[in-house]
């Protein structure tokens, strides 16, 4: 009886520490071939990076369909260890309540960190990781560009840096251009200053601007497009290999030209969560560091083994000379600085190539991935992830395949299992 008695309590207390265990630790297994049913790396990343709980609020209907329809979509987010709350808001039943958050329609989501909010009119996957970018987002967001000297504008030319702009704003980043020659000094709240290949060289007023910008702790995203070297202060300088770097490794990814620097090999302390595959920087220059006082390299890209500066033409068939100061690769074609100048952190980002973020190549390989993690890097939100969010499963049939789906599974369907349970039938009145 006694042993009875203890083997039953001790069951008892397995099953009550068996379900606390499964309160604070869940496992999900994704079997699905798409990971529908999985965070994205956008989303994993920006539920990491969030500095306060997650408050999930839906105002959807007492209707039963609805509210299951929009569990599911969330069960993904509320499983992260974070543990975000949902809660089911009836406007119907409370129409004060959603008039004071402002509800616009029947399944708007709002999701709230802090006094943060994000509001989701109509929610799917790719809404929710972007407002979660969003949220995740720390300090200040504004991304001063410079205009004036030639560098890329932010318009739809295939120059132009309208896609990066969009995709960088669709995460939380606001974009403004200043000509800095009708400025003494960069806004308080400017983010990251973005220089976008200049085609003239900045004058004293302009790189003073730039030196004291960095000095209280600015960060800047240079881009060279000329043989023109990247100036800051204490000396830094970062100069540019004569020619272009060209890349054998290029045809690997189906480009005919050779002018194109791959970059396969992502620093982890530029990109926590590194991206699958390459990025490839068109007409790029290898690049050279004097350094500065205290200056440090956080990271480097590098074109591929394959690749040298070339300083000749490239019609025809090429081949690296070394006479002409011709430097085997790998070589860096984007180097990372930073450094601690009594208590104010200063980084820096200079790439020999402006084109990666240009309209007609930000889609190539990884460029967009690329270029929002180093942007994330410099604005100090380095967990958020840069990858594009995931796409929703849309599934989209011709009218044709729909009516033959439709046939098979109204008509054919019923008509085999009928005919198999005849022929079931026949069998075992025979035996």
């Amino acid at each position: 009886m006694v042993r009875r008695t203890l083997f039953f309590a001790l069951l008892a207390a397995c099953v009550l520490l068996a379900a606390r265990v499964s309160e604070q630790y869940t496992w999900r297994l994704d079997l699905s071939s798409q990971r529908i049913h999985s965070l994205s790396a956008t989303a994993q990343g920006a539920l990491d990076a969030l500095q306060a709980p997650l408050e999930i609020t839906a105002f959807i209907p007492d209707y039963p369909v609805q509210r299951a329809q929009i569990e599911q979509l969330l069960a993904p987010y509320l499983a992260h260890p974070g543990r975000p709350v949902l809660r089911f808001i009836d406007p119907v039943e409370q129409p004060a309540l959603a008039r004071e958050h402002g509800v616009s329609r029947h399944g708007e989501l709002q999701l709230q960190v802090g006094p943060r909010r994000e509001v989701i009119p109509v929610p799917g996957t790719v809404a929710i990781d972007l407002a979660l970018n969003r949220l995740a987002l720390r300090g200040e967001r504004w991304i001063v560009t410079f205009k004036g000297h030639g560098e890329a504008g932010v318009d739809d030319t295939p120059g132009g840096l309208a896609r990066f702009v969009s995709q960088a704003e669709g995460i939380g980043y606001r974009f403004v251009a200043v000509d800095p020659r009708n400025t003494t000094d960069l806004p308080d709240n400017t983010a990251v200053l973005l220089i976008a290949g200049p085609q003239l060289a900045y004058g004293p007023q302009t790189l003073a601007q730039i030196g004291r910008f960095v000095a209280r702790g600015g960060p800047v995203m240079w881009l060279l497009d000329r043989a023109d070297p990247a100036v800051f202060p204490d000396g830094l300088r970062v100069d540019t290999l004569p020619g272009i770097v060209v890349d054998a490794a290029a045809a690997q990814y189906g480009m005919d030209s050779p002018d194109n620097a791959v970059v396969s090999d992502f620093p982890e302390t530029l990109l926590q969560r590194p991206p699958d595959g390459a990025s490839v920087l068109k007409r790029a220059h290898g690049l050279t560091l004097t350094a500065g006082a205290g200056w440090k390299v956080a990271g480097r890209l590098d074109s591929s083994p394959r690749s040298w500066n070339e300083t000749g033409d490239l019609q025809g068939r090429i081949g690296r000379n070394p006479d002409q100061g011709e430097q085997a690769g790998p070589l860096p074609v984007g180097l990372a600085l930073q450094r601690d100048d009594n208590g104010i952190a200063q980084r820096l980002l200079v790439i020999g190539s402006r084109h990666f973020i240009t309209n007609d190549q930000v889609g190539q390989a990884q460029n967009l991935t690329l270029a929002l993690g180093l942007l994330n890097w410099l604005s100090g939100n380095p967990l958020v992830a840069a990858q594009r969010a995931a796409p929703d499963l849309d599934i989209r049939w011709s009218a044709q395949f729909a009516g033959l789906l439709a046939l098979v599974l109204m008509g054919a369907l019923p008509a085999a299992y009928l005919a198999f349970g005849l022929w079931l039938r026949s069998r075992r009145r025979r035996a």
